[in-house]
């Protein structure tokens, strides 16, 4: 099990080394702000998904939650494969391994394999750190979860 985790971190961070790969031929090879601006983009996304091995920060769990499961993680991958198709021969290499691995990692959720502990990050649900001009209590609802609920909403006169 500790080997397929690490066959998952591995592949992490060689997709991000692609994400970022991607990005960087998306903005050198410029053909309108649009594609110098998605390159950039993208390429500081592969950095954060680069770092997400080495570093969790608590705001990137707590914002970003689906880059700690596999079914996220591979629609992530999808999305990036699909941001970085072009029609340059390279950007569909990149675009199409970028997807593949994203199908990938969704069937591996729905087999039921183990991802590495970079994706096992668990959210530190004090409320404390997330808005501390407020003591958090514009991010929880009176039944103490993170999640609003919206089926308790009574608008108020003002």
């Amino acid at each position: 099990m500790a080997q397929g985790a690490s066959l998952f971190r591995l592949l992490n961070i060689v997709i991000a080394v692609i994400i970022v790969l991607g990005g960087i031929l998306l903005f050198v090879h410029i053909m309108s702000w649009n594609s110098g601006i998605l390159g950039v983009f993208i390429v500081l996304l592969g950095l954060l998904t680069f770092a997400l091995e080495f570093v969790i920060p608590e705001a990137i769990v707590y914002n970003m939650g689906f880059m700690f499961s596999l079914l996220g993680r591979g629609l992530f991958y999808i999305s990036m494969g699909l941001l970085t198709l072009s029609w340059k021969w390279y950007n569909m290499v990149i675009g199409c391994i970028l997807m593949v691995a994203g199908i990938f990692y969704v069937i591996m959720h729905f087999v039921g394999a183990t991802p590495s502990p970079s994706m096992s990050a668990i959210p530190n649900t004090s409320t404390t750190s997330l808005n501390p001009g407020t003591g958090g209590a514009s991010y929880t609802n009176p039944s103490g979860d993170l999640q609003p609920n919206m089926t308790e909403y009574e608008p108020s006169n003002h």
